[in-house]
């Protein structure tokens, strides 16, 4: 190879073999040389464009007959217009691009090599998330390209003011991550820590949206995730107005927003479409059926353990009838309910569609009923263990953490009664309001208590009565409606 000011020609055979060893030799790489010409195209097979490729390159090279100025100018007349074209002077940085489903364009004699973007992945159709199916509102969905997510925001922001911020991570999946903020209403400060963690992440590779979440949390051994997730376009693009951050992820249906607060577990997008008074008492009862799914296990073995005598006496008779001749400890009973009960609903997840519904439905039953008519467990563990289960489901994105601590509960309850229960929940309060998601309170606007933010807490007012934005954000542009 030459130095100076002169750089050596493309050397065809001697390119090739350069870029099938950087490839390493993959067997779905695709040289394809257009003959008499010394030209050659080499991509992915299944990622690129042929029809593109074809129409816009391989014929005008043909109809050529191989006799046109090899320079970058001399290519750019030669190729349609139709097709993006960027020069790069050094082989090696053309691999990634090949990697990620781009054409490079080797022409013997030339000074550069070319990348045409060409690139045509399988792309899953905007659809309605599975998990987040609605009534009313929009039914769109993000898919697997983050380009098209991006779009899929960016198509509600008619202005200039919405920022995507584009990174790659991942030594070797080299994902693309966009960070996305409205200018003006986000806090810079709060852009400039989420780009200064992700711009310092080193690993080998970025599956999913899921892994950059557990990269940015402060405490990541904590029970409770702190990052939101979505699948809505909508849900992110209301969360961008009120001062948020949203990390798109390729490859992810599921963009993560930050911060993120408890309080966004009990909102649905369904309140919004809805009367404020109905969405009101939607989040108490959501409220309610989450205290009682993690409580009512607990207290139950309490009660038995302990303070039986606090209940009324025909409550009582009641439930010593049902208890009676059950082998087991209260604790023990309980447990091996849960038990029983979450690994139902996990082989009913992982089941084929039209047999989990039918494991978890009929499964619950006849083994719930077998189980007490056997004399293992009583009528009352198995009620109360299906009803904490129902109501652990009406904040879907918790089941997790509020299993664990429900199982933490009852194990306490079991050895320290009611007393042990009071102490276990102070002691979760008190780990919850010494939380901070980037600096903001986990339990805002509760603890500390920020009057102004209550309007859309567990009591929502209507939308002409929300003219500020959360003051728990720290942004400063608050004014959302005059």
């Amino acid at each position: 190879m030459r130095f100076g000011n002169n750089r050596a020609m493309v050397n065809l055979v001697k390119d090739v073999k350069s870029i099938r060893r950087l490839m390493c030799d993959s067997g779905d790489l695709v040289v394809r040389e257009i003959p008499g010409a010394g030209v050659a195209a080499v991509y992915f097979d299944g990622m690129l464009n042929l029809e593109g490729l074809e129409r816009s390159v391989v014929e005008p090279i043909v109809r050529s007959g191989g006799s046109f100025e090899r320079t970058e100018e001399g290519v750019r007349n030669l190729l349609y217009t139709g097709v993006t074209l960027r020069p790069e002077t050094a082989l090696a940085d053309t691999v990634i691009d090949v990697a990620s489903g781009e054409c490079l364009l080797l022409i013997e004699g030339c000074e550069k090599y070319f990348v045409l973007m060409l690139r045509k992945l399988p792309v899953r159709p905007v659809a309605e998330p599975p998990t987040s199916a609605v009534l009313k509102g929009p039914r769109e969905g993000f898919v697997e390209d983050i380009k098209t997510n991006m779009v899929l925001l960016r198509k509600r922001f008619h202005s200039g003011k919405l920022v995507f911020e584009t990174a790659k991570i991942g030594r070797f999946t080299d994902t693309a991550i966009a960070i996305g903020y409205v200018k003006g209403i986000a806090d810079e400060t709060l852009v400039k820590t989420v780009r200064t963690k992700i711009s310092a992440v080193d690993v080998d590779g970025i599956i999913d949206s899921s892994y950059v979440a557990k990269l940015l949390e402060g405490r990541r051994y904590s029970v409770f995730r702190q990052t939101g997730t979505a699948e809505k376009p909508d849900i992110v693009a209301a969360k961008l107005l009120e001062g948020r951050i949203a990390i798109l992820v390729d490859g992810s249906p599921i963009a993560l927003t930050l911060p993120f607060l408890l309080l966004e577990d009990f909102q649905d997008t369904q309140d919004y479409f809805k009367r404020a008074t109905r969405a009101s008492v939607l989040r108490i009862m959501r409220l309610i059926a989450v205290f009682f799914a993690v409580f009512l296990p607990a207290a139950f073995v309490a009660l038995q353990s302990y303070q039986f005598q606090i209940l009324p006496l025909k409550l009582l008779i009641t439930v010593l009838n049902s208890i009676k001749g059950i082998p087991f400890s209260p604790i023990l009973e309980m447990l091996i309910a849960l038990l029983l009960f979450d690994v139902l609903n996990e082989a009913s997840v992982r089941m084929p569609r039209y047999v989990g519904m039918a494991i978890s439905v009929v499964g619950a039953i006849i083994l719930g009923d077998t189980a007490v008519q056997a004399g293992l467990l009583s009528s009352l563990t198995v009620l109360i263990t299906a009803l904490s289960g129902i109501g652990l489901y009406a904040i879907p994105d918790e089941v997790g953490t509020f299993s664990v601590i429900r199982l933490f509960l009852v194990i306490v309850a079991g050895t320290s009664g009611l007393f042990g229960i009071v102490v276990g929940a102070v002691a979760l309060a008190a780990y919850l309001v010494s939380l901070e998601v980037f600096g903001v309170a986990y339990l805002a606007p509760f603890a500390p208590l920020t009057v102004s933010d209550l309007k859309d807490s567990m009591i929502k007012l209507e939308q002409p009565d929300l003219k500020t934005r959360p003051a728990s954000l720290g942004i400063r542009n608050r004014t959302r409606q005059k």
